[in-house]
């Protein structure tokens, strides 16, 4: 797995499906929820005549990576916040579905079967579609449709200091980082008032904060903090004329910002994202936008062609584990900063055994005693809960297609042994 990574519907609409092989072999991704909500919202559009609103959510579903990781709702977070649970900004997903698991050696791991996002990502594809999912896709146009921007400009305007002239969203961006410095109670106050949260985490954050002696707003409330800057941008951007208000659009796309703390590289080829994003990252992480990153998918997938019949037939999980040790590019050089410096060595080492002949008994012994040490986990009791620092191990089950664009996934023999999809 590599950089973890977000990306928008526009990013991967601009990928080839053969481009899209590649995003999934080597990137880690996070599939966060407007993602989603925005992909089923295409059921409801007008298309042109010949085409079907099903044919392309389904093509949407089939481009998303198998290995994604579903993050929790950001409303779920800045409530679980305000109730005294920390939430990590350590650019790993936040998730829900699971067990924590303690295995014979001791080490607590986190077990999922399936994240229900990824099944449904697989229902899409086949254009199978729940009358609560067609439901969902009416309400977040209609939500969108409905949004009242004009009351929450209203509400922040006067935030802005009298006099002080701002030219562009990145002055814009340096006040909001200042205003939220602030241990004042209004702030805080504007803050659950613009998010939306309901009265009970409401109390609870305040009195946790009042406890605490009022400590600054950031530092008390990260999460949160980070989920009303993106908004105050938004608010204070359409009020300075800096963004578009008749975009309705432009809100969705805003929401991606919320999960910008879980992962250390976005993609997309939206023009808004690539004003607000770079605002918003930290040193370790990037902004890739989806031009760059379909030139260098397209040249690993060029690279991958040129190879042996044989080895391609092994499948891309087993010949493409990284990427090429020599090349050159924006994918290698993500992994260069993100993946530490040992990654290309370790590449040139498994290239170089591509072809050779396996051992299939070590193979089968590996594979068995990780089958057995996960039978022989057991749950650990609710009171202890995940170790500090997180849990040891993560293991989950996924579904990947035999097959996708022109790229054999598996080799013949998994998939015969394992049926169309493993």
């Amino acid at each position: 797995m590599g950089p973890m990574t977000i990306f928008d519907k526009s990013a991967l609409q601009a990928l080839s499906m053969d481009e899209a092989v590649w995003f999934d072999a080597f990137f880690g991704v996070n599939v966060v929820p407007v993602f989603y909500i925005e992909t089923l919202a295409d059921l409801e559009k007008e298309m042109a005549e010949g085409r079907h609103a099903e044919d392309l959510v389904g093509m949407l579903a089939e481009k998303t990576p198998s290995n994604a990781y579903p993050n929790v709702h950001h409303q779920t977070l800045v409530a679980a916040e305000l109730a005294g649970h920390k939430i990590a900004l350590d650019g790993r997903p936040v998730i829900s579905a699971g067990k924590l698991m303690r295995s014979a050696d001791g080490s607590i791991g986190v077990h999922v079967e399936e994240f229900p996002e990824h099944a449904a990502l697989l229902r899409w594809q086949e254009h199978d579609f729940l009358t609560v999912e067609r439901s969902l896709a009416q309400g977040w146009r209609a939500e969108l449709a409905g949004h009242d921007t004009d009351r929450l400009v209203g509400m922040i305007k006067n935030i802005l200091p009298t006099g002080r002239k701002f030219s562009d969203l990145e002055q814009l961006k340096a006040f909001v980082d200042e205003f939220c410095t602030s241990s004042d109670a209004q702030v805080v106050a504007l803050a659950l008032e613009v998010l939306g949260v309901d009265e009970r985490h409401r109390r609870l954050g305040q009195h946790r904060w009042e406890q605490a002696g009022n400590p600054s707003f950031d530092e008390f409330f990260p999460y949160m903090c980070h989920v009303f800057k993106v908004d105050l941008l938004f608010y204070l951007g359409i009020e300075r004329s800096f963004i578009s208000a008749e975009r309705v659009s432009n809100k969705a796309d805003m929401a991606y910002l919320y999960y910008l703390p879980f992962a250390t590289v976005f993609t997309s080829a939206d023009k808004l994202h690539r004003r607000t994003v770079p605002l918003f990252l930290g040193e370790s992480q990037s902004y890739l936008p989806a031009d760059r990153l379909k030139g260098a998918l397209a040249e690993l997938d060029t690279h991958y062609s040129e190879l042996p019949n044989e080895v391609k037939d092994l499948g891309v999980l087993a010949f493409a584990s990284y990427p090429p040790h020599h090349m050159d590019n924006e994918v290698t050089r993500l992994w260069d900063g993100q993946m530490g410096p040992d990654w290309r060595k370790v590449a040139k080492r498994r290239e170089t055994e591509l072809g050779k002949p396996r051992d299939e008994m070590a193979d089968g012994t590996t594979l068995d005693e990780i089958r057995r040490r996960l039978a022989e986990a057991e749950p650990v009791a609710e009171e202890v809960g995940e170790p500090e620092g997180g849990a040891d191990y993560f293991v989950t089950t996924r579904r990947v297609p035999a097959q996708k664009g022109r790229w054999r996934m598996v080799s013949r023999e998994i998939e015969e042994s394992e049926g169309q999809e493993k």
